[in-house]
């Protein structure tokens, strides 16, 4: 009951609607007033010094959004995170760990060279992060006392807050807000009527500068919705460029990072798809748009904990319809372990953020980590 409950409160937040009195809309909106009042009061009380922010003793840059589900923050994360190094730094990144089985404190996923986490303990997010074994990150959901941990125990020299927009508790010297090219205000509603987690102007002042996401191939002439709710706010475009993370064919082992074959590996491929991510339709388009041809789908809630029934009927299906491959996604891939006989070959799929204008971006970057540290 709660499972069918849930589900109904996701899709309608995610679609436009008019709620009539005593509907189950009208329950959504009235819900929403009450939580989009707490969150403005909570904020406003951090604005007007009645409560102060904790401040760790270096840069903080916050990567995050105000809309529930995924825009891009775990690829902005690991792009910003591999362009402070390229600057000289030493980031390690921050991350709530969400769904992780870590429920108090704080703890190392990894220090950029070895793993100390798994998925489960750490979330799959941060997880993936650690695999990629270059930046440290740290999880915790007190994100100064995370903070803390990493400056007693890691080289580092800044900081990058995964997700942590919302969590004004640990002053940041850069807000990051990523929102989508399309819908960047999901209904226009706030949680649990529509998607967003705080009322959107104030959030807005709160931004340095607003990333927009998975924007079109041609970018329209007209002024974007952001710039005129927040008028001279630095605004800069991407796109989600997929890219192969890993492939496990059942003839050779794993491989993850040489001898990869090219995105060409789809075209023309009849797969089975399984993902358990916040936008499952878009990674399916992503597939679709590699040119294969997509015979089933098991998309999945997010953080999905993948159990053994879930891989017999993936793999079940996947000969049934007698597949040539099977993908899945490089957040997903984090929590399956590598002992798994995939009745054919494996693709997975990861996301990199692509900046329609990289240098200039890199510049306002290099600019204000220069202020921060003076």
């Amino acid at each position: 009951m709660c499972r069918k409950l849930t589900k109904k409160i996701t899709a309608t937040s995610r679609r436009t609607y008019q709620a009539a009195p005593l509907s189950f809309e009208g329950l959504l909106v009235a819900a929403s007033y009450v939580y989009g009042t707490g969150a403005a009061f909570r904020n406003r009380l951090y604005r007007s010094g009645h409560l102060v922010p904790k401040k760790l003793p270096c840069p903080v840059i916050c990567v995050g959004n105000i809309i529930a589900g995924g825009t891009g923050k775990t690829p902005m994360t690991i792009y910003l995170a591999d362009l402070l190094i390229r600057l000289g730094r030493k980031p390690v990144v921050i991350s709530r760990g969400y769904k992780g089985s870590l429920n108090t404190g704080a703890a190392v996923v990894g220090n950029g060279e070895d793993l100390l986490l798994d998925a489960e303990q750490a979330g799959d997010e941060p997880y993936m992060m650690a695999r990629l074994k270059r930046f440290p990150v740290v999880v915790g959901k007190n994100r100064y006392q995370a903070g803390l941990l990493a400056l007693k125990h890691l080289a580092l020299d800044a900081v990058v807050l995964d997700d942590g927009f919302q969590h004004i508790q640990l002053k940041r010297d850069m807000n990051l807000l990523l929102m989508d090219h399309d819908q960047p205000l999901g209904n226009g509603r706030i949680l649990p009527a529509g998607r967003l987690r705080e009322p959107a102007v104030p959030a807005l002042a709160r931004a340095h500068a607003v990333i927009l996401t998975r924007c079109p191939g041609s970018l329209p002439d007209t002024p974007h919705l952001i710039s005129r709710l927040a008028p001279g706010l630095p605004i800069f475009h991407t796109r989600h460029q997929p890219f192969l993370a890993a492939f496990h064919p059942i003839e050779n082992g794993y491989r993850d990072k040489e001898n990869l074959p090219g995105l060409d590996l789809f075209k023309n491929r009849s797969v089975v798809l399984f993902s358990g991510i916040a936008d499952n339709q878009a990674f399916h388009k992503t597939i679709t748009d590699l040119g294969a041809n997509i015979l089933a789908h098991f998309g999945f809630d997010d953080h999905h904990h993948y159990t053994l029934s879930d891989i017999e009927q993936i793999q079940d299906l996947a000969r049934s319809v007698h597949a040539q491959l099977l993908v899945t996604t490089q957040k997903d891939w984090g929590k399956l372990g590598l002992q798994i006989k995939w009745p054919m070959n494996l693709a997975v799929v990861g996301v990199k953020i692509a900046f329609e204008k990289e240098k200039k971006f890199q510049s306002f970057i290099r600019k204000h980590l220069d202020i921060m540290i003076i």
